[in-house]
C-alpha cells in the first residue's frame, strides 16, 4: 500500500492501489467483495491473470457519485449524420491520478447503450438514482467501457467501493 503520510485522504490511496494493479496487468494486457480482494483478483494471485480493470463506486457523503458524459453515434437509417447520447453512470475505472484529482472513465453495460429509445428508467421503474438499479442482475462480461472520462477532485469523496475485477 502507498505511503500512509502521502496522502491525507484514503479514497486516493485505495484508487491510487487500483490504478498500479491495473497498470501492471495492462503490460500484459477476509470478505468475498473488498478492494483488497480486487486488488488481489487483478494481479492474479487467486487465478492466472485475465482480468484488468477494477471498476469502482465513489461516494460524496452518504450519496453514490453518477457521473455523466455525451458520446455521438450515427443513426442506422443516416450514417452521415451525428447524434448525441448522454450517458450517466456509477460505475468507473481510474485512468489517472493527477495530485489531488483523477481520470475516471464512465462504465456502463451494452444493454443499456442501445442507442435506440432507451429508457431512462432503472429497475425500479424511477430515474436511475441508485448504483444497484444499474448493476443488479446485470451479467459482468456486459460491463464496457463508454470511452468517457472525467477529471474529478478526490477531496469531494468520502468513501469507494471496489466491484469485482473483471476484462473488459
Amino acid at each position: 500500500m502507498p505511503d500512509k503520510n502521502r496522502f491525507e485522504n484514503c479514497v486516493e490511496e485505495v484508487l491510487e492501489a487500483i490504478l498500479r494493479a491495473q497498470n501492471k496487468v495492462k503490460q500484459d494486457d477476509h470478505c468475498k467483495t473488498s478492494c483488497e480482494n480486487s486488488i488481489d483478483d487483478l494481479r492474479g494471485e487467486k487465478q492466472k491473470a485475465i482480468k484488468n480493470t477494477i471498476p469502482i463506486i465513489l461516494y460524496c457523503g452518504c450519496d453514490p457519485f453518477k457521473g455523466t458524459g455525451v458520446v455521438t453515434y450515427s443513426s442506422c437509417k443516416d450514417k452521415s449524420k451525428k447524434k448525441f447520447k448522454c450517458i450517466d453512470s456509477f460505475i468507473f475505472k481510474i485512468k489517472e491520478l493527477k495530485g489531488k484529482c483523477a481520470v475516471l472513465e464512465l462504465l456502463a453495460f451494452r444493454s443499456d447503450l442501445k442507442y435506440s429509445a432507451v429508457s431512462k428508467y432503472d429497475c425500479c421503474g424511477h430515474r436511475n438514482s441508485s448504483p444497484y438499479c444499474q448493476i443488479d442482475k446485470k451479467c459482468a462480461d456486459d460491463l464496457i467501457k463508454t470511452g468517457i472520462c472525467i477529471n474529478v477532485d478526490l477531496s469531494c469523496f468520502c468513501a469507494v467501493t471496489c466491484l469485482p475485477a473483471v476484462k473488459l
